[in-house]
């Protein structure tokens, strides 16, 4: 080739390109880049000292104490407040005052609190993409399992966004459930032949291989027509290897399908007014929180009913006291009086020890105050009864019987609500 001189060009226009990209680089090249790694270091500083927009639960807990202890125990626990609320920096700045908090306006501080259909589903609709055990439901086949009359009912007219389930504890504090995936979850040794050669081995695991009396009672129950064992023990896994199962047996979680509403059909599944189905709206507001299975345990399947979820509130050391005076039997249901004794020893009476009912009334005598720190002061007529109100004519008698002697003598025995029952 005679003529070279294009080729020698076009070379050095590219090394000069070459030249002039590595000493920009080098002019534009960030002081922090490469101290520690393949990124600017100074960055992180940066973020750190950016405008924080999403605030973080325990911020949201400092001024909404009982939502964020309901929010705590129930299935919603991992999931932030942002998530159906958006960022709270201008709310959490207006409340709080600081600098700038005069510049935002009550409108700009609002949270969002606006329901819509999408900000459930977004989570819980049901797609074949999702895992099987994550909570998600077809909304047709919901409503139509509720027998919910109107396709337009709002997800929270049943289901509390801070609560969805009423657990009763703490839903990291429930019960751990294997899941067998493989056969060393169960065997020391993986065994030689297939498990479609053993006998009576199942393929996939349910409830009644591990459970079988629980399964073989339930299914001799009404609620085996309509319901499997996870429509109320809801199961939530946390790793490859293990899950929990929500034991639940509060109130409020069987009137998710039980309590009468306007948009629910009156006939399958039974429902009930709550605030009168027992009577009296106290007893429901301030009873057991498991007091559905107190009668209607026979529905469902055998069941211990004394093995219960904490039912104190987070005050109780404060408020128990007064509660024991004004109804001791709900303690009695879960405690006995020696653990009274294990924290109040030093304000023991002296006739509360083995022989304490030899020595009672001596003691009752010369100090009955000492008494009445813990019992009512009509308590004794529990045992002690001058004269037995109940005749064969006492249906007839006791209105009498009360005006002459007052309810006094009744309340040894009936509370305040029975009354009320017939009148």
């Amino acid at each position: 080739m005679k003529n070279k001189k294009h080729i020698i060009i076009f070379f050095c226009v590219v090394l000069i390109i070459i030249i002039i990209g590595v000493i920009a680089g080098k002019i534009t090249r960030p002081k922090s880049y490469g101290e520690h790694g393949n990124y600017r270091y100074n960055a992180v500083e940066e973020l750190q000292n950016q405008k924080i927009i999403n605030q973080d639960i325990i911020t949201c807990s400092e001024c909404h104490k009982e939502i964020y202890q309901l929010h705590e125990k129930d299935a919603h626990y991992n999931v932030p407040c942002v998530d159906c609320h958006g960022p709270g920096d201008l709310h959490t700045q207006y409340h709080q005052g600081g600098e700038g908090s005069g510049n935002i306006s009550k409108e700009q501080a609002a949270m969002q609190k606006e329901y819509k259909f999408e900000g459930c589903l977004y989570c819980h609709r049901k797609l074949k993409a999702k895992p099987f055990d994550f909570p998600q439901v077809d909304k047709n086949e919901h409503y139509k399992f509720l027998n919910v009359t109107n396709p337009e009912t709002k997800c929270i007219e049943c289901h509390s966004p801070h609560e969805p389930v009423f657990l009763l504890t703490d839903a990291r504090q429930a019960r751990l459930h294997p899941v067998v995936y493989k056969c060393t979850d169960c065997h020391e040794q993986k065994p030689e032949k297939s498990h479609r050669d053993v006998p009576g081995h199942p393929s996939i695991f349910e409830c009644r291989d591990c459970h079988s009396q629980v399964v073989k009672d339930f299914n001799d129950r009404s609620h085996h027509n309509y319901v499997d064992c996870r429509t109320c023990h809801l199961y939530h896994r946390e790793n490859e290897t293990t899950g929990r199962i929500y034991k639940n047996g509060n109130a409020k979680f069987c009137l998710l399908c039980h309590e009468k509403k306007p948009f629910k059909d009156e006939k399958y599944p039974p429902k009930i007014e709550w605030s009168t189905h027992i009577g009296n709206p106290d007893i429901v507001s301030k009873g057991d929180a498991k007091i559905c299975l107190n009668c209607h345990v026979d529905k469902i399947h055998k069941m211990d009913l004394l093995v219960k979820a904490d039912p104190h509130p987070e005050n109780w050391k404060s408020i128990h006291r007064e509660t024991a005076r004004q109804n001791l039997s709900v303690c009695m249901n879960c405690h006995t009086m020696n653990q009274c004794y294990s924290c109040h020893m030093k304000n023991k009476p002296a006739s509360h020890n083995f022989n304490w009912r030899k020595q009672h009334s001596k003691i009752a005598a010369g100090n009955k105050s000492s008494c009445e720190i813990c019992h009512r002061k009509d308590g004794c007529f529990s045992c002690h009864k001058t004269e037995m109100p109940h005749p064969k004519d006492w249906q007839e008698k006791h209105k009498d019987f009360i005006s002459k002697n007052g309810k006094t003598i009744c309340n040894n025995c009936h509370k305040e609500e029975f009354c009320k029952q017939c009148h």
